[in-house]
């Protein structure tokens, strides 16, 4: 099979696709499959084969959002000065060992040290790994090769799960500790990947006319702003709703967790079949329209969810149960591949870590409250308040979208406008000057 990306120009086919960009896909896909293998298993491991209590399997697992929210604006500075590709080897080496870390676990002390390691791994390798694609993929390119890389990370997930489940064997501790183990392989197998990739000068050198490399120039800049309150809004009303709202909610609704794992199934599903489709048909089409047909999708979503608080029967409500995980899908479609490149088409080279640092701080800081609004609305029997909210809050994005659609550059917009010489000035109003530097 020959995989291509469609450009303004045709089609790239992945021969021709540069060499560093090839080996970020394929160290993305190693990766994703082992964290598929423990994705699912993290806190029946530590219960179930450690004997640590629920409440201290949550407090460790809770950990690395804590973590993370500690690192994420530490990588994104260094990033900027050191270089995407040694702050993301140094987050797998991290990975790595926090990983091997949980293999030998066996207590809640020896868990917590391991969920530390794993912690400020995963905060630096999404911002690092964000801005090395920024790096080594030209900007009328990126669009397409985000879109990539998230069909390649939910079929790494997808199959690392199914592998992990063959693999199981309640009862028997040495085949959890295995997935631990093959966890960490991956980690290391990403490095080797990774290891001969080599950054255009242009992406690390100093930038002596450019001096404010700091958080506040960056969101000194309107458009940053804007796109940092877009991402926080989509985070909080969808993504960050999908692990512990949306399955309580169904089960309210007599639901069984058979049903919910196959909607989860259906929801990788889709957007492993029908990502590069999406993406095809809509070359062209400005982001932030993107991002709209986003919220309205999401929309739709939630609405299918909240058709089955009227539903007599529990088979009807599995069955809107799956409708809403693929439509949700869909709209996912449309937003991975998008407020990425918006973001590494809008930073500037000498920002780009602390660009996307700032976007993984919003998305983390989202993915703790998220859970808890939700747990709360619907434990205290407010399930269509819980709906509404979300609605409301796609609503609100889609508005951010269109308002942030008005000072975004054409070159970080996409669309039919973006044709452009790339040496072109940005936007003076999304990109102000500012003095400072730290």
């Amino acid at each position: 099979m020959v995989v291509v990306l469609r450009t303004t120009n045709g089609r790239v086919p992945w021969s021709q696709l540069p060499s560093s960009a090839r080996r970020v896909l394929v160290g993305a896909g190693v990766e994703a499959i082992g964290t598929g293998f423990v994705l699912p298993f993290v806190v029946i491991y530590l219960h179930e084969v450690r004997h640590i209590s629920l409440a201290a399997a949550g407090a460790i697992v809770a950990l690395n959002g804590v973590v993370g929210l500690a690192a994420i604006p530490v990588y994104g500075v260094l990033i900027d000065r050191i270089g995407a590709k040694r702050v993301l080897l140094t987050s797998l080496a991290l990975n790595c060992i926090g990983a091997l870390g949980f293999a030998a676990a066996d207590s809640v002390a020896t868990a917590a040290a391991a969920m530390t390691f794993s912690g400020l791994g995963g905060a630096g390798f999404w911002p690092a790994s964000q801005s090395l694609i920024g790096s080594i993929v030209p900007s009328r390119d990126r669009h397409h090769f985000f879109a990539l890389n998230f069909v390649v990370l939910n079929l790494g997930i997808g199959l690392g799960g199914l592998a992990a489940a063959a693999l199981v064997r309640p009862g028997h501790p040495g085949t959890y500790e295995l997935l631990f183990v093959i966890n960490a392989l991956t980690f290391a197998i990403d490095a080797l990947i990774l290891a001969p990739v080599r950054v255009p000068p242009a992406a690390s050198e100093d930038h002596p006319t450019e001096r404010s490399s700091s958080y506040r120039a960056l969101l000194a800049r309107p458009a940053m702003r804007w796109l940092l309150v877009l991402q926080f809004l989509l985070i909080l009303a969808g993504y960050a709703q999908l692990e512990t709202g949306f399955p309580a909610y169904v089960r309210t609704l007599g639901v069984s967790p058979h049903i919910v794992g196959l909607a989860f199934a259906a929801n990788t599903g889709a957007i492993v079949a029908g990502q590069l489709w999406v993406q095809r048909r809509t070359t062209g089409l400005r982001r932030t329209r993107a991002i709209v047909m986003v919220t309205g999708l999401w929309i739709a979503s939630w609405c299918v969810l909240a058709a089955g608080h009227w539903t007599a029967h529990h088979r009807a409500a599995g069955v809107l149960t799956v409708i809403f995980a693929v439509v949700f899908g869909v709209g996912e479609m449309f937003f991975a591949p998008t407020i990425p490149a918006i973001v590494n088409d809008l930073a500037p080279e000498h920002m780009r870590g602390r660009a996307n640092a700032a976007g993984a701080f919003c998305w983390s800081v989202a993915m703790v409250l998220g859970p808890v609004f939700g747990g709360t609305l619907i434990g205290a029997g407010a399930e269509l308040a819980w709906i509404g909210a979300l609605i409301g809050g796609c609503v609100v994005a889609a508005a951010v979208a269109l308002r942030l659609e008005r000072i975004l550059p054409a070159t970080a917009n996409g669309g039919p406008d973006s044709v452009v010489d790339e040496q072109r000035p940005p936007d003076l109003l999304a990109w102000q000057p500012e003095p400072t530097r730290s």
